[in-house]
């Protein structure tokens, strides 16, 4: 039975529940939904009959004396598939997943030649052939950028880095007769962890450290603000006045200490001023200094590299803990390669969990420090594809 514009939001609508909540049961999804429970029960048949929900199992409805069993509905896998992909300057990634995040196929490119690889055209042949790959019919495509998404000029990345000043989103939307979808790469990486994650939550934050540095974050189920493009900027919030001047015009950013950028710019300022680091003897040229060469200048005990990175987990952690007496939030997720170094991560943990005398007042934040992997981005713009089709959100 075909459905119409109205029964078709609502299906959106009771879907974004079960995704939201988990198992659900048909009387309680009309209590959070206010859609009738005459209609929740006929719509959620005909979901179960397409093979999107199925029933899960019985639970004892507490409230009722009588005991009456309530039967949970789930979603079901392998429903519909997505296509994700991340754009960055490092390397294009591409995930297969089915409705529930399960991953099909996955498959990146490093990206060498800013002239030839960093442009619309080269992303659209790589999204092809990863398109012709799959086995399986593909429902949408999401895209994850290193920037912001304008729905009014739909063109371009909204973003200051002048790489992206040429790469037209308009030419790779065009490029295929699928639908295609673009977001905030923190974003996407957020909307993964609440469409997918097992561990539902409603508000949380999902703090992410790259080549910049941006936090999403999730307030009832939602991403926050989402056409104020400043929403989200933590790396542009001062932590002290007296600091370095950042691209952004004020003094002393978070992004000044803490972004793999401004942590290699200043790694190389300490090659070439001081005769003792180990950053000599692991690089050839300042220019040849990773991210990867600073942790093992980390590791060996390199006092300059120390001294930098422990200033950048302290402002991190700040920063976060200012944050988490801002905005309501259960859960704080954490993503950075940096993060991957262990004794890192454990100091980071260790200034993040402290004893609040405010503790009584609400339950204490968790925060969660990902397992580094360059497919987060890709899976989250699964998660995009399937909110702006399945979920018909924005």
């Amino acid at each position: 039975m075909a459905l119409t514009k109205k029964q078709r939001e609502l299906c959106a609508k009771i879907l974004d529940e079960v995704y939201t909540n988990g198992a659900i049961s048909r009387i309680d999804i009309a209590n959070k939904t206010n859609i009738t429970p005459a209609t929740v029960s006929s719509l959620t048949s005909q979901m179960v009959e397409e093979g999107l929900l199925y029933e899960a199992g019985e639970t004892f409805d507490k409230k009722n004396k009588a005991g009456r069993k309530k039967i949970l509905l789930s979603i079901c896998h392998d429903h519909s598939y997505f296509i994700g992909s991340e754009i960055s300057e490092r390397y294009y990634t591409f995930s297969l997943t089915d409705n529930l995040g399960k991953i099909i196929a996955q498959t990146a490119y490093p990206l060498v030649n800013n002239e030839i690889h960093l442009t619309s055209e080269y992303f659209i042949s790589k999204l092809q052939e990863f398109l012709l790959a799959s086995p399986v019919s593909i429902k949408a495509i999401g895209i994850a950028l290193p920037g912001h998404f304008n729905y009014i000029k739909a063109d371009q990345i909204v973003t200051n880095n002048p790489l992206w000043q040429n790469f037209s989103l308009a030419t790779i939307k065009g490029a295929f007769d699928l639908p295609v979808f673009f977001s905030n790469n923190v974003n996407c990486m957020a909307l993964s962890e609440k469409l997918y994650s097992p561990d539902k939550e409603d508000n949380f934050l999902f703090f992410n450290l790259a080549r910049g540095i941006y936090c999403s974050y999730v307030y009832c189920g939602e991403i926050f603000c989402k056409q104020n493009f400043l929403v989200g900027e933590i790396g542009h919030t001062s932590v002290s006045l007296q600091g370095d001047l950042c691209e952004c015009g004020k003094r002393g950013c978070l992004q000044t200490y803490a972004s793999e950028t401004w942590l290699l710019k200043k790694a190389a300022l300490l090659f070439e001023s001081s005769t003792t680091t180990f950053l000599r003897q692991l690089a050839t040229s300042p220019k040849d200094i990773t991210l990867q060469t600073l942790l093992t200048a980390y590791r060996l005990g390199d006092s300059g590299v120390i001294l930098l990175i422990d200033t950048a987990i302290n402002y991190i952690a700040l920063s976060l803990l200012n944050m988490t007496m801002i905005l309501d939030s259960s859960k704080v997720f954490i993503r950075g390669k940096l993060f991957s170094e262990p004794m890192i991560k454990k100091q980071l943990l260790s200034l993040l969990n402290y004893e609040s005398s405010l503790s009584s007042m609400t339950s204490a934040n968790q925060f969660i420090v990902k397992n580094f992997d360059i497919y987060t981005g890709s899976i989250g713009a699964t998660a995009l594809a399937l909110n702006r089709t399945l979920l018909n959100k924005l």
